[in-house]
Formats: C-alpha cells, sequence, structure tokens
C-alpha cells in the first residue's frame, strides 16, 4: 500500500529478543540507581527508535512488493513467537477498557510472498483465517490456542487473488487489496489503485480457486484517490435497517477534512453517510460486532511517536444514510509503549463460549524493520 502510512517501525525492545515471549522481567525499583538508569536506557532508546522509524516513514522509503503469481495453493512455512502482554512497561498500562487481552504473535517466514496482510476474517469460531495482502494474495490457515491464548498457525497457504478471466488481479492494477469481508454467501474485496473497485466471489467453498467478478460502483467510489482509497467493506448484519448490504469506507475525504466518506451499497443504489475523524486518525478497517455494533480500527502516524492505533464502536444505529456516524474509543495504543505496529486489519467472532473476540493484524509493508503481528482481545 504505498501511501502517507508506508513506514518502516524499528523494533524497540533488544534485538536478541525480538522473536520471544515479550513478557519482561520485574524491573528494579525505581528508587535504585541501577531501576533509574534501565528506565532513562529505554526511554532514550525508545525516542531515538520513534524518530528513526517516523523520519523513515516521511521520507517515502522505498518499499518492495512480490509480483510473482502463485501457481494455485502454494504452501508457505510460518513461524508464530507469542506475544504475552500487551504493554510493553508497566507504566504504560492503559486505562479501563473493555477489550481485555489475550494474547498475540509474531509471524515470520521466509516465503516472499507472505506480508502486506490487509484485510482479515476468522473462521470456525477463530480456529480458521481468511486474509488478503495488498499484493494481490489470499492467506488461507489455521490459529492454533494453549489455554485460549494464541500459540501458533498451521496449515497456512497462499494462492493468487484471481480476476473474471482466471488471471490474476494485480496483473489488471487491481492488486492493491486493501478490504476484505466474508459472509456465507460470498467473499468481497476492496481494491485501489488508477481505478477504486469491489470483486465478489461465490461460492466460498474452495474460495482460494475462486474467479472473482467486478462489481458495479458509484463513480464517488472509482475516483477516489489512491492513498484515500477503500479501507474498510463490511456486510451489515441482519436484524439493521439495511441488513444484507456491503458498507464502503474510505480512509479519509479526498480534501483532507476530518470526513471519510462511506456509502451502504444495495442492489445498485449507493447511499452516503460520513465517519467522523478525530485526533489525526485515519481509517484502517471495520468489522460489526456479534452485537451488531460497527468497530473501527484506525491508526495514526507521527513523527516521535510512531504508529499509533484506536479501536472504536459506533452503534449500528448510526449507520444510515446521510448520517455522521461517530463513537467512543475502547482502546489506544502506540508503538512507543505498547506491542503494535501498522496495524490494518481487524475482525471479530464468537468463540465456541460464546466470548466475543477481536483480532488485529498489522501490515509490514514487505520491510524487515516491521513486523507482522496478530493481536487478539476479549470484549468484556
Amino acid at each position: 500500500m504505498r501511501k502517507r502510512f508506508e513506514a518502516a517501525v524499528t523494533e524497540i525492545v533488544p534485538s536478541g529478543d525480538r522473536l520471544r515471549d515479550t513478557r519482561r522481567p520485574t524491573q528494579a525499583s525505581p528508587r535504585t540507581g541501577y531501576g533509574v538508569a534501565r528506565r532513562w536506557r529505554w526511554w532514550v532508546t525508545a525516542a531515538a527508535a520513534s524518530v528513526l522509524a517516523a523520519a523513515i516513514a516521511w521520507a517515502g522509503f522505498l518499499r518492495f512488493k512480490p509480483t510473482v503469481a502463485l501457481p494455485g495453493l502454494t504452501p508457505i512455512p510460518v513461524e508464530a513467537h507469542p506475544i504475552a502482554e500487551f504493554s510493553k512497561i508497566e507504566i504504560a498500562e492503559t486505562a479501563a477498557s473493555p477489550l481485555v487481552f489475550r494474547g498475540g504473535l509474531v509471524l515470520e517466514s521466509g516465503a516472499p510472498h507472505f506480508g502486506g496482510i490487509s484485510g482479515l476474517r476468522m473462521t470456525d469460531r477463530g480456529h480458521g483465517f481468511a486474509a488478503v495482502t495488498d499484493a494481490g494474495y489470499w492467506v488461507q490457515g489455521r490459529l492454533l490456542y494453549d489455554r485460549g491464548r494464541p500459540s501458533g498457525v498451521a496449515d497456512v497457504v497462499m494462492a493468487s487473488v484471481l480476476g473474471p478471466e482466471g488471471k490474476p488481479l494485480r496483473e489488471n492494477g487491481k492488486g492493491d487489496i486493501e478490504s476484505l469481508e466474508l459472509t456465507a454467501e460470498a467473499a468481497y474485496l476492496g481494491f485501489e489503485g488508477h481505478r477504486n473497485g469491489i470483486a465478489v466471489f461465490q461460492p466460498t467453498s474452495d474460495l482460494l480457486r475462486r474467479h472473482g467478478r467486478l462489481l458495479p460502483i458509484p463513480p464517488d467510489i472509482v475516483a477516489l484517490p489512491k492513498g484515500r482509497g477503500l479501507e474498510a467493506l463490511v456486510a451489515i448484519p441482519a436484524g439493521h435497517d439495511f441488513g444484507g448490504a456491503l458498507l464502503a469506507i474510505a480512509e479519509r475525504d479526498r480534501t483532507g477534512r476530518d470526513m471519510a466518506p462511506a456509502w451502504i451499497l444495495k442492489e445498485g443504489t449507493a447511499l452516503e453517510l460520513k465517519v467522523r475523524l478525530t485526533d489525526g486518525y485515519d481509517i484502517s478497517d471495520a468489522v460489526f460486532l456479534p452485537e451488531g455494533d460497527l468497530l473501527l480500527l484506525e491508526r495514526r502516524l507521527s513523527l516521535l511517536g510512531g504508529f499509533k492505533m484506536r479501536l472504536r464502536r459506533i452503534p449500528a444505529t448510526d449507520i444510515r444514510p446521510g448520517a455522521v456516524s461517530d463513537g467512543s474509543p475502547v482502546l489506544e495504543a502506540n508503538r512507543l509503549f505498547h506491542e503494535i505496529d501498522n496495524m490494518e486489519g481487524i475482525a471479530a467472532h464468537r468463540d465456541e463460549n460464546g466470548i466475543i473476540v477481536v483480532t488485529a493484524v498489522s501490515d509490514d509493508n514487505f520491510l524487515p524493520v516491521q513486523r507482522k503481528l496478530l493481536l487478539q482481545w476479549e470484549l468484556k
């Protein structure tokens, strides 16, 4: 995804600990010289890393994307290293939130196609997943757990996203896929580039081999500028006035104002609404919670703080034509204090115990100095 959020975020923890369990040993008391020295070293390292990361981002760091099509289903070896704590230091604990961190994973693979994950949906009550990358590939696999915490991934396969003629969508300039929605009947992908669009894949069985067809969409969506295209694509749940329709949300307004345009797409009609943007955040993805409200994933890049992420809950009643939808933050985190990166995809599901689980993934931009993260929370 070539946009102003393309960034290289340098890992702050010592390099020897990057891919291990990131739980921190108990630090010395801040009253001791040793404890104070450790804290000062951490702050200096964190500040230097953030400044360097942001400088690389704003300079438009050169980014690699794989260009070779994957024939059929290609197995991908992936290593997973657990993240036990969301906060990096004790003083960084977030205020009371309805989200309780379950655990996370740092994902690594020697396969050059694995990375750039931009959309995610969970299947099989959270034991399976389907994802897309902004280089034009499907990713599918199983998520493993240990006592309710993510512990690894298995059976990961990738394939090129195919267009109507059976050729990779990326060959037609439609490979920059930014959003994914998965229903019982179909999968929908939103892409940006010279022309924005939406592709539908039916049925969902053997999904990674399906040929997509392009949906008719209004000119306002087609003309969205690159870097401000469709970032979220969600199916409005049954019981809503527009149940069964698609909600498409752009990253932000083309004028740079604090509004993101959105459309309810149903039966050939497009009904516009707005999503209010605040505090410099842009839309990254969205998902409807099983309870019916919309959960927005937002991100921000600042010169000193590096990447930030926020989850904001919007009441389902605010999703209507002509509305300016807003909501309350339920989680906010930054790269200095928390285990996040360029968080790009979000999903929600009920597990076998009926608990609502929120899962987020990061887009590493195919840069070795960024990380591929999978994070999970329980919703109280």
